[in-house]
């Protein structure tokens, strides 16, 4: 009876450590190694020369530094990732190196080539997000949030209903109406929202596919921002801007 407990208790631990194998990402081509200097969240890190490196394909819920009002799983997030650098991390520049607050935008791996953005993911601490031109790994980074969203895993356990304020969210909406001008497409929803794909990022997308979504129930996910007070008498007083056609999905029926 010991020995059959034993099995199964290693069995259970089997099925665990492959899903966590399925959801990683490995590393295609050259990587370069670096010192850590510190953790900042769960998406973010310092390297010991003065680098400041930004994690591609996901967004972890945040820290609040000032109040310490943390989003849920924020601490998690920032702990694994601690775990997961150690001393030394490996990284790959993403095509579009830089981010706008001058941070290093990288993809991260562990000694054994695996991603660190498919492990968090993996394990429902962040958001799979793909932000043109740095898209790479986005088949295997979806695959590790799907596994962790299956079986309820962080962020998922309780999933948190969409909110109108700015930052990144995720929402599930019905689009009424869609309409193209120099700003891109403008897709309405049923809530105090529109969905905007800008110009710049139109050449990811193929015309009668965003039409098409006109009556459908989708997922987006991106950063929104509140329009300005004078807006919102003639429009949807929130912008949620959508770069990529992974981070806008029709939902089936089955779903």
């Amino acid at each position: 009876m010991l020995i059959q407990k034993k099995r199964q208790v290693f069995l259970a631990l089997f099925l665990c450590l492959s899903l966590d194998s399925y959801a990683q990402c490995l590393a295609q081509g050259e990587l370069h190694r670096a010192a850590v200097k510190r953790v900042i969240d769960g998406d973010t890190l310092h390297l010991t020369d003065g680098r400041k490196v930004r994690l591609v394909g996901i967004n972890t819920p945040e820290l609040d530094h000032e109040h310490g009002k943390h989003d849920a799983f924020a601490l998690e997030a920032k702990q694994r990732l601690e775990v997961l650098a150690g001393d030394h991390i490996y990284w790959q520049s993403a095509q579009e190196s830089e981010d706008r607050y001058g941070r290093k935008l990288y993809y991260l791996f562990t000694k054994d080539r695996a991603s660190i953005s498919s492990q968090l993911l993996s394990e429902g601490l962040g958001y799979r997000v793909a932000v043109p031109p740095n898209v790479a790994y986005q088949d295997c980074l979806d695959k590790a949030e799907y596994s962790a969203r299956q079986a309820e895993r962080g962020v998922w356990q309780t999933p948190k209903p969409w909110q109108p304020n700015s930052g990144f969210a995720l929402t599930q909406s019905k689009i009424t109406s869609v309409t193209y001008n120099r700003g891109g497409w403008w897709l309405e929803t049923e809530q105090d929202l529109v969905i905007n794909i800008p110009r710049y990022a139109e050449q990811y997308w193929h015309k009668k596919d965003v039409y098409f979504l006109q009556g459908k129930l989708v997922e987006a996910r991106g950063w929104q921002y509140q329009r300005k007070k004078h807006q919102k008498d003639r429009f949807k007083s929130v912008v949620l801007t959508v770069k990529h056609p992974q981070d806008l999905r029709r939902i089936e029926a089955s779903q």
